[in-house]
């Protein structure tokens, strides 16, 4: 249930926040995030590092909505993306930081158990590192200068 939450969430925000111009602009976002965000997990499941302990629809024990809300939230990461490297920084840092509030979240709710030493403060550095990848993945297969381009938001 928690998963689920996480993924409808995520996606009211994109329909809320991101004009629907954006949105077909960023559609390769979805893709990169599902495998990226897909990639990590079972990586740290592998490990030992963390798994997910509610029983939900899961591809190699991630959970599917867990990717479905991760790819709204990539799709909100790069919709707010700018040109300014200092911005970019701060906005990966920011969007780490808000992960780490939802982990925290799972955590407590015991939908997601840590193990072997694994921590908080790994989990935001490796999603500091994830985001990065995404953001680096993103320009890539959609264009730089388009994500710079057009409105950013229905709010801001």
């Amino acid at each position: 249930m928690e998963y689920l939450v996480w993924a409808v969430v995520m996606w009211l925000l994109v329909f809320i926040l991101v004009p629907f111009n954006r949105f077909r602009l960023l559609w390769p976002v979805v893709i990169v995030s599902i495998l990226l965000l897909f990639a990590m997990n079972f990586t740290f499941i592998q490990l030992g590092y963390y798994h997910f302990t509610k029983s939900a629809p899961a591809i190699a024990g991630v959970p599917l909505f867990v990717l479905i809300g991760g790819a709204g939230g990539g799709i909100l990461l790069m919709n707010w993306m700018q040109r300014n490297s200092f911005y970019k920084m701060m906005l990966v840092l920011l969007f780490s930081g808000l992960l780490a509030l939802a982990t925290e979240a799972l955590l407590r709710s015991g939908a997601f158990e840590m193990q072997n030493g694994f921590n908080q403060t790994l989990h935001y550095f490796i999603n500091v590192a994830g985001l990065s990848i995404l953001v680096w993945l993103s320009f890539a297969v959609t264009g730089e200068e388009k994500i710079y381009e057009g409105s950013k938001g229905k709010i801001f």
